[in-house]
């Protein structure tokens, strides 16, 4: 009896192990982020955006830093999109979220009063972002934390971070079920009593299933939410950590009923958790927005971001990566996908004053599947700088981003613009500074102008800019018309190598392909190369 109900307690306190499924979906082999397609919302001012999709089939988002759609300048303000496509999405303000202060306001020492900053000033104190927000069963949910920013000590510490982070603890969630307007618990009582004080989950972001939580039983998603946080860091983290919650219980609010991922088990220990595998642990590359389910696919898809960590003043990175990776359940094991750079397509090399991406996450409405396996999301993403400007990239920012499980073409070579054949109309500039291919473009303000390249291959991108001062072109392959491109981008940086126009499904072989300005005269059309994939 006693060797019984030794054994009987034993497995009543281990934590419980993983339910796994066994259909297997399909593996993505390949991702594109089709940044020509970028939608760059003027009229918002912020970031870290996150979509909630709601029981009312809109979608809210939480802003930080800025005013969202409204004109409060506040560390956090929520906001409500309407529209019947990504693309078309209007905003209004909600909630200024005004108790969590105007942007950049601080916690007092051993106070819940918030002060003001002054910018010219460095304070030890934090403020407040928010990471994660989601739609759960009519109620809405948000993890808010306390931040540092990279020229602050680490933590309100002695030291700064050696790679100028910006360092983040003390989070709570917060819930409202009047669709935002209002939110408990309080700033004051997230600033008392934190759900969370131990920074390896810090920064957590909800994993999204569609709308209002989804309702699948993947990985027991109808008994549970799943978030994941990096050890601290809102930018250039070390490590990913799993958390979950039972579903009937994230609106009690309470960290106890949480429980965290442990060598294929759950614990109820934050501190014996386990850096989820198969994400870049240990490499400073250890944020995330959030991961959504793919239903066709049978795989979580997410997007991680970093910047090489040699930034000499907060926050001016070299560069900053968006890198994609997949799996099968929330724990993993995850793997790698592909990757975007910023300086792939937008900034000004050798400047101090560049634009930059950062911030990313997934949409969990718009997903569309596509005939040949293949699924885009929507990607949404802010920048710097920071001015509240029309051509400032901290905006509301999204674009489609596809995920393909065929086999795609390898690339072979990039090819200059100089390799095609152009008709009267068009001049050659070199030397323009601005991110093009070799530094140089062909360019007509010419309607009807075109230009003609023949490639041996199975694929083709043609490379252009986007700009204020550029027009539609049209494309024709093989004789046969593929449709109009409009390479007009509304007031932000310029854009520069952008695929506008991207065919992957060619037979091997030999192709030409003609670039018409369609645009009117006097405004510009730009060729800047081609991209061929495929055997030669």
């Amino acid at each position: 009896m006693v060797k019984y109900f030794t054994l009987l307690t034993a497995l009543l306190l281990a934590p419980p192990t993983l339910t796994v499924r066994a259909d297997a979906g399909k593996p993505i082999t390949a991702v594109f982020v089709d940044v020509a397609r970028i939608r760059h919302d003027a009229k918002s001012w912020g970031d870290t955006w996150d979509h909630l999709w709601a029981d009312d089939d809109h979608l809210y988002t939480f802003g930080c830093d800025g005013g969202g759609y409204g004109t409060n300048n506040n560390n956090l303000n929520f906001n409500k999109l309407t529209g019947p496509a990504w693309d078309k999405l209007v905003g209004s303000p909600v909630n200024p979220m005004s108790e969590y202060g105007k942007n950049g306001a601080y916690l007092a020492e051993n106070s819940t009063q918030l002060l003001e900053r002054t910018w010219s000033k460095i304070t030890r104190r934090p403020n407040w972002k928010v990471t994660g927000a989601d739609s759960i069963d009519g109620l809405f949910y948000a993890f808010v934390a306390q931040n540092w920013y990279g020229n602050q000590n680490a933590y309100g510490g002695n030291t700064l971070d050696p790679y100028l982070r910006q360092t983040v603890n003390n989070m709570s969630l917060i819930k409202s079920s009047d669709k935002g307007l209002t939110w408990t618990r309080t700033m004051a009582a997230n600033a008392e009593q934190p759900m969370w004080t131990n920074k390896m989950f810090s920064t957590a972001y909800f994993f999204k299933y569609g709308q209002n939580g989804g309702g699948t039983r993947q990985d027991e998603q109808d008994k549970f939410v799943y978030a994941i946080s990096n050890n601290g860091y809102w930018n250039c983290g070390s490590a990913f950590y799993l958390g979950r919650v039972p579903r009937a219980k994230i609106g009690d609010l309470n960290a106890a009923d949480w429980q965290y991922y442990c060598d294929g088990k759950w614990t109820n220990e934050l501190s014996a958790a386990t850096p989820v595998p198969g994400l870049p642990n240990g490499q400073n590359k250890c944020t995330m927005g959030s991961p959504v389910w793919l239903p066709s696919l049978k795989r979580y898809v997410t997007v991680t971001w970093f910047d090489p960590c040699t930034t000499t003043k907060w926050h001016y990175p070299e560069d900053v990566t968006y890198a994609f990776y997949q799996a099968e359940h929330p724990w993993g094991p995850w793997s790698y996908v592909g990757a975007k750079a910023a300086m792939e397509f937008i900034g000004k090399p050798g400047t101090n004053h560049v634009s930059r991406w950062y911030g990313p996450t997934l949409s969990p409405k718009f997903i569309t599947e596509h005939p040949d396996g293949s699924v885009t999301a929507i990607l949404l993403f802010s920048g710097q700088t920071w001015e509240n400007k029309p051509d400032s990239l901290y905006k509301n920012n999204s674009c489609p981003v596809t995920f393909y499980t065929r086999p795609l073409p390898k690339l072979r070579e990039t090819v200059n613009d100089t390799a095609a054949k152009y008709s009267d109309g068009w001049r050659y500039e070199t030397k323009r500074g601005c991110g093009d291919y070799q530094d140089d473009v062909h360019v007509t303000d010419k309607t009807g102008s075109y230009c003609d390249f023949e490639f041996t291959g199975a694929g083709l991108e043609i490379l252009s800019e986007k700009f204020h001062d550029m027009g539609e072109v049209e494309v024709a392959l093989d004789g046969q018309m593929q449709g109009r491109f409009n390479l007009y981008q509304d007031p932000m940086p310029r854009l520069y190598r952008i695929p506008f126009y991207r065919k992957m499904d060619l037979v091997q072989g030999r192709h030409t392909v003609r670039v018409i300005n369609r645009a009117p005269e006097g405004v510009s059309c730009i060729v800047d190369g081609f991209k061929i994939y495929g055997a030669p």
